[in-house]
């Protein structure tokens, strides 16, 4: 069946929808006038709303962004391989271990092989790490174990999956398109200095960020050293990044300086045996296991472990900031120890504006028709916080602007600022008065 997002290989801001009060999704473009019903008057569009709601959110006194998997779709590798979806990851899983093999653990855990499209490597992963436990738990009572074969072999799958997966996220190349993820980090990059730094927060393992950042030549303070070994410690993220002249006393804010915030880990993070936590590339051993929260049911408790705890702590802390706006894009409110944070500030903090992009809000068959001005709103196949979030807007909460869109579709629909600070700007205001003679 036709995706109608293939189509579409490019982001295009026109291709965003709004969800409204009357609960329908409208179109970026208005209507066009009938010639033959002069007397109708045409519907307008979204565009001036999520014009003006985009532009709050880069003037916000603080801006929190977070970044989920569906961000990373948007980088491409010419001939592949791309960003992994958790079917892919399935394949991949599949493939390495052997079809045999794969569908003897599967039939081992889950009681049967899933049908195609029932596929869900997280269940599965989550099942096998239940069912070693249990085993565990039965052989150290037991010491002639009759089932310690079985025990290994599932060891042996975790742990062979884990590796594939480790493999899939690190997709990024020295020559991996970004545009999406570039241009969202340039038009922050204009913003005042003078403001508190843009906390970007994502539960992807990849390197989009980080590439894009360093392509741009923006400083991504991430939380680790800056010494030969670079080592994880969250007081870095108290740091930040000045300029200042030898022969002046003042320090000026640099621009372009991001705080980047990994929730579950990254694919160059590393675990030393004495439990620091390092920057490397080097291949997985005793001495560098990967720093990674893998897709299973597991993910809320292992969040509670550092450096973890200390990113989900950041994210809980911004949210109760005053005049926040939190972007959120790609993320599709399936892990609950990232969703519940996010209520409860909506629920909490009366000055948190939200600004809610995803995909996946429309069926994409119903966008085949993109002259119509409303597409109707179904909460049918949308999470439970992704409902209780549109009935918000439903009620007339004006601080939620709930999009249907792609990363790269809000990346391109992002005003460019002038990168002139608030005082510069009111002041042009004032000047353009004084012109008009106060009209």
């Amino acid at each position: 069946m036709a995706n109608f997002w293939d189509g579409e290989p490019k982001g295009k801001k026109e291709l965003v929808r709004q969800l409204t009060r009357d609960g329908k999704w409208l179109r970026w473009d208005g209507e066009k006038e009938n010639p033959d019903d002069p007397s109708k008057k045409p519907k307008a569009g979204c565009k001036d709303q999520v014009e003006e709601a985009l532009l709050a959110a880069l003037h916000s006194t603080n801006v929190v962004v977070l970044l989920g998997s569906g961000a990373s779709f948007s980088a491409k590798n010419e001939g592949g391989p791309n960003a992994p979806g958790m079917w892919h990851l399935w394949q991949a899983v599949k493939n390495k271990c052997g079809e045999a093999a794969f569908n003897d653990i599967t039939n081992s855990v889950i009681g049967h092989v899933p049908a195609e499209g029932d596929e869900n490597i997280e269940a599965l992963l989550s099942l096998c790490k239940m069912s070693i436990e249990l085993l565990e738990v039965r052989a150290e009572k037991d010491d002639v174990f009759p089932d310690r074969a079985r025990l290994e072999h599932l060891k042996e799958f975790a742990a062979t999956a884990e590796r594939e997966i480790l493999a899939q996220v690190g997709f990024v190349r020295s020559d991996t398109e970004l545009p999406a993820h570039t241009g969202f980090l340039r038009k922050f990059a204009r913003r005042s200095p003078e403001k508190p730094r843009v906390k970007l927060f994502t539960t992807n393992y990849d390197l989009c960020i980080e590439t894009a950042g360093l392509r741009l030549g923006v400083v991504l303070i991430d939380g680790f050293s800056h010494s030969a070994e670079q080592r994880f410690n969250r007081d870095h993220f108290d740091h930040d990044i000045v300029r200042r002249a030898a022969s002046s006393a003042k320090a000026d804010y640099l621009d372009g300086v991001f705080h980047l915030y990994k929730l579950h880990g990254s694919v160059d993070w590393r675990r030393k045996s004495d439990e620091v936590v390092i920057r490397s590339a080097d291949a997985p051993g005793e001495n560098r296991k990967p720093v990674l929260i893998y897709p299973r049911s597991s993910k809320y408790q292992e969040a509670f472990d550092s450096p973890y705890l200390d990113m989900f702590a950041a994210l809980q802390a911004a949210l109760r900031e005053p005049d926040t706006t939190l972007i959120v894009s790609g993320f599709g409110f399936a892990d609950d120890h990232i969703s519940a944070p996010i209520w409860s500030a909506i629920e909490t903090n009366l000055s948190l504006r939200l600004v809610l992009c995803d995909r996946g809000f429309i069926e994409p068959q119903k966008l085949f028709d993109e002259e119509a001005q409303e597409i109707n709103l179904d909460l049918g196949g949308q999470r439970r916080y992704q409902s209780k979030i549109a009935r918000l807007v439903q009620q007339g909460d004006t601080r939620i602007t709930m999009l249907n869109g792609r990363f790269e579709d809000l990346a391109d629909a992002l005003p460019m600022i002038s990168g002139k600070t608030d005082r510069q700007l009111l002041q042009d205001r004032l000047e353009k008065l004084r012109e008009g003679g106060g009209t």
